[in-house]
């Protein structure tokens, strides 16, 4: 709401919340702010019922804003249900009724944050020639590293598909054609019950996926610092007025400029295990000490270097170091963990057969790909994906991934 003068003649558009009888609270898409009304008409004002939408013109005045005329725009029939005070602490209630409670000014600030997250990014990636491309919703098959997550399948036309979970081999085609691509990529992975309250995952999710050609590891995660630094200074610059005090001295202190530090994956195993956390080399790190390596570091910080067996197939193997691979995770602190994955792609036919088997997946499952990398259509290229929702939950320092997502979907709960 832009700021008022006194003396000024103005027009409000708004949903209200009527107070007392002299008291309303006034709602828009820029947020709330609570306004004494006088005039014959204030009564009227008052008695509608929560959640009207209504045209007001009056002027400005010491006491108040005196009422000239007003019209109801909107009448809701029953306002008990979606004049709601406070957001639910349980994820859960919050999932299965998000459509009431994202009328609350603090969900509406985050909505407004995701999307100015994805516009930001966008335009940083643009100014580095990337070309953006529209995320495929359904393939013959998705990505196979899901680190426990199941993939939906859906038939048509007689035949079987797997709704995309990740857009890893078509980042790995256009980035062959075009060099420098990304996308949006709304992904779908069945995540057990058992990580509803992790607070880190969600059935659907958005991931800026980004990937070039004819380049390195060092370059692609320089662009990762960058989108992830810049996205955070235009908020704090431009939309403070999205984030509390609090939420700004966070950012503040946590997003410095880069770059960051990184740490290899044998590294991060010695510095955690002397910290108390047991560890199985070759496995994945778990959230716990994955979260503990970002506190400890209190910047954001780059594992890299993970073990060849603990990946998928698609990640390539550094030559200068057998059995571990060119990859990398960005670790936030404020115990968030990871925020982005990436890493070189294997793009050698032998290889990835190779690869493949070791998996245990079918290869006829990945035919289209394989044939292309052995026509040479698939060129060496490196790329990241960083989970949006994560990093919107990680700005406004909320309790649950689900409340940084506008249509939440959380392990066992899916909302309307």
């Amino acid at each position: 709401m832009h700021k008022l003068f006194l003396g000024e003649e103005i027009a409000i558009y708004a949903r209200i919340k009527p107070l007392d009888s002299s008291r309303i609270l006034v709602r828009d898409a820029t947020g709330e702010k609570e306004v004494r009304i006088l005039g014959e008409k204030a009564r009227d004002i008052t008695s509608l019922p929560c959640e009207s939408t209504v045209l007001i013109t009056g002027v400005l005045t010491e006491q108040g804003l005196k009422i000239n005329d007003f019209k109801v725009l909107h009448k809701p029939l029953e306002p008990a249900k979606i004049c709601v005070d406070n957001v639910p602490l349980d994820p859960v209630e919050y999932v299965r009724n998000y459509p009431i409670y994202i009328r609350h000014p603090e969900i509406l600030r985050v909505v407004k944050t995701y999307s100015t997250v994805l516009r930001t990014m966008r335009r940083i990636l643009d100014e580095h020639g990337f070309t953006e491309l529209p995320a495929p919703i359904i393939g013959y098959v998705s990505d196979p590293g899901l680190r426990g997550a199941g993939k939906a399948v859906v038939k048509i036309y007689g035949e079987t598909y797997e709704v995309q979970s990740s857009v890893i081999m078509y980042k790995q085609l256009y980035a062959s054609l075009l060099e420098k691509i990304y996308y949006v990529a709304r992904n779908l992975r069945i995540e057990p019950p058992e990580n509803m309250y992790t607070g880190r995952h969600l059935v659907e999710f958005t991931q800026l996926d980004v990937e070039a050609s004819i380049t390195t590891a060092s370059d692609m995660m320089r662009l990762a610092e960058e989108t992830l630094y810049k996205t955070v200074r235009y908020i704090l610059n431009h939309h403070s007025e999205l984030l509390t005090y609090n939420q700004v001295d966070f950012l503040e202190r946590t997003i410095t400029k880069p770059p960051y530090p990184r740490i290899d994956y044998d590294s991060a195993l010695e510095l955690l295990e002397r910290k108390g956390y047991r560890l199985e080399h070759g496995k994945e790190i778990s959230f716990e000490a994955e979260a503990a390596l970002g506190d400890m570091y209190g910047t954001p910080v780059w594992l890299h270097g993970f073990p060849t067996v603990s990946r998928g197939f698609y990640y390539m193997p550094d030559p200068e170091k057998p059995g571990y691979n060119i990859d990398y995770n960005l670790i936030l602190p404020g115990h968030a963990g990871e925020v982005l994955d990436g890493g070189c792609r294997e793009y050698r036919y032998e290889k990835l057969v190779e690869r493949i088997k070791y998996h245990g997946e079918p290869l006829e499952k990945y035919r289209w790909f394989l044939e292309l990398a052995k026509a040479g259509a698939i060129q060496p290229s490196c790329g990241w994906g960083m989970g949006v929702e994560r990093l919107v939950k990680y700005i406004h320092r909320l309790r649950h991934v689900a409340y940084a997502s506008p249509h939440p979907r959380i392990p066992g709960v899916i909302g309307p």
